[in-house]
């Protein structure tokens, strides 16, 4: 079971074992990550600027696995986000922490 981890680029993080950490400086290089192969994804979508986020929601819903988002930043959960509408679910306002919580989520929500 692998779980996929998209992150900016430059942004490191000590993972476990099954995840493998894809730096996506862009949205057609997110999609390929998402083409491949593995049980569910984590993507942080810091850095992404708002005219990318429904062709990154795209590339979620296309993919047909589980994608949980993380944002380092709060966010309301009421403003509309059609990235965050795609995933699964959506972890923000935790820093570096909040991707070690998505990928807790995520190991427990793959098929």
């Amino acid at each position: 079971m692998t779980i996929l981890v998209l992150v900016p680029p430059g942004m490191t993080a000590g993972l476990a074992p099954e995840c493998e950490l894809v730096p996506c400086k862009s949205v057609a290089e997110l999609a390929r990550a998402l083409g491949g192969e593995f049980a569910a994804a984590v993507l942080v979508s810091d850095g992404l600027a708002g005219q990318e986020l429904a062709a990154a929601a795209e590339a979620v819903r296309q993919c047909g696995r589980p994608v949980i988002e993380v944002r380092s930043e709060r966010w309301d959960g009421t403003t509309c986000s059609p990235l965050s509408a795609a995933c699964r679910g959506v972890i923000s306002g935790f820093g570096p922490a909040g991707l070690g919580a998505a990928v807790s989520l995520a190991r427990e929500i793959c098929p």
